[in-house]
């Protein structure tokens, strides 16, 4: 039986929840120097990176993709997210911001999914009975 496709779209959507509010601020230039912060990109798209490569990998033409090669496409993509959008990911009403959420992480799971293959291969391997940082492989 084929294993099923990880929801790459799911997963960037918890990061959004997970990030750090001064994240969202810099990306939505509402910070305190209240312009785009390119590092907050950068933070962002690494986060998202170390959270998928737990599950899966990236290939371009076959090739294994580094993370930093990932992480740098990725944070192109945030950047180029408009300031208009990036306001409602900070915005004090739920339902537009969680659409704005949702409606981004589709996007860059898209732009993802169009760049890379994406194979099972999570970075922490166990083997069949080994331990390692996240325990014992069931």
């Amino acid at each position: 039986m084929p294993e099923p496709e990880y929801d790459i779209e799911g997963a960037i959507f918890i990061r959004f929840a997970m990030v750090g509010r001064p994240v969202l601020n810099g990306l939505a230039a509402k910070g305190q120097r209240r312009r785009r912060d390119p590092q907050c990109a950068a933070l962002f798209s690494r986060d998202i990176v170390k959270a998928l490569r737990a599950r899966i990998g990236f290939r371009r033409h076959r090739e294994a993709v580094d993370d930093a090669t990932v992480q740098e496409f990725l944070r192109a993509a945030i950047w180029e997210i408009p300031v208009e959008e990036c306001v409602v990911l900070v915005a004090i009403d739920a339902t537009p911001r969680d659409a704005a959420k949702r409606e981004i992480s589709k996007r860059l799971a898209e732009r993802l999914k169009a760049e890379f293959e994406i194979v099972r291969d999570p970075a922490f391997h166990h083997g069949n009975s080994g331990t390692g940082p996240l325990g014992p492989r069931r």
